[in-house]
């Protein structure tokens, strides 16, 4: 019960938070800013799917593989608007293209969409790790850093995604190998955490987006 109240209900609800903040600032948001927004719908309705099958008893799986290559393709874009380096919009370009068909290999030939997707969603949480790294290096640090909402999306992006790598790697082993269930539990518990971190760092970014006063001259 505990479990189902942290990661099956607050959680989930937590993502109504960086929304919230985000829509009165939806026309001052840049288009980085509103990638992620729309990412966060995504994941919205995703879960809400993901929610009634799981209480119809159906496995909802198959939505996991449809939705990593939704939010690959979320994440892979709002990288594209941040870089301002032609060659890594062009590596941007060639993982929005190839990431998919991997992802439909991956379903098609070798992992059921009943399972876990094992080895394209860890692909996919370590490439936008790289990406992240690559542009908190290329940005540099500087007085305003800590004020620019990108930052804090990015932050975000990486208090989830580098550890979240290694928890989708071993996935199936923990839901359908795993006798113990003690761990089972801390493990998706921890999922849970890095998901609502990740969460309020977005709501962070989206608070320091500015709203402009009406000019009603």
């Amino acid at each position: 019960m505990r479990r189902d109240l942290f990661a099956g209900i607050i959680v989930p609800l937590s993502i109504l938070l960086p929304i919230g903040i985000f829509i009165p600032r939806y026309k001052y948001a840049s288009k980085e800013l509103k990638a992620i927004f729309y990412y966060l719908v995504m994941v919205s309705l995703i879960s809400f799917v993901a929610i009634i099958l799981k209480n119809q008893k159906i496995n909802n799986l198959p939505l996991l593989h449809v939705y990593t290559i939704l939010e690959a393709g979320f994440i892979f874009y709002y990288f594209k608007t941040v870089f301002k380096n032609e060659s890594a919009n062009r590596i941007v370009n060639f993982l929005m293209v190839i990431f998919p068909a991997l992802c439909i290999v991956n379903f098609s030939f070798f992992q059921s969409i009943y399972k876990f997707n094992t080895y394209t969603r860890p692909l996919e949480a370590i490439l936008i790790t790289i990406l992240c790294i690559i542009y908190f290096f290329k940005s540099g640090f500087f007085e305003r850093w800590i004020k620019m909402p990108v930052n804090w999306i990015n932050m975000g992006i990486m208090s989830y995604f580098p550890a979240a790598s290694i928890i989708f790697i071993l996935s199936n082993t923990f839901v359908f190998k795993s006798y113990d269930r003690d761990l089972n539990i801390l493990v998706w518990d921890l999922h849970a955490l890095l998901v609502l971190i990740m969460y309020l760092l977005f709501a962070k970014a989206f608070s320091l987006i500015r709203i402009k006063p009406e000019d009603n001259t």
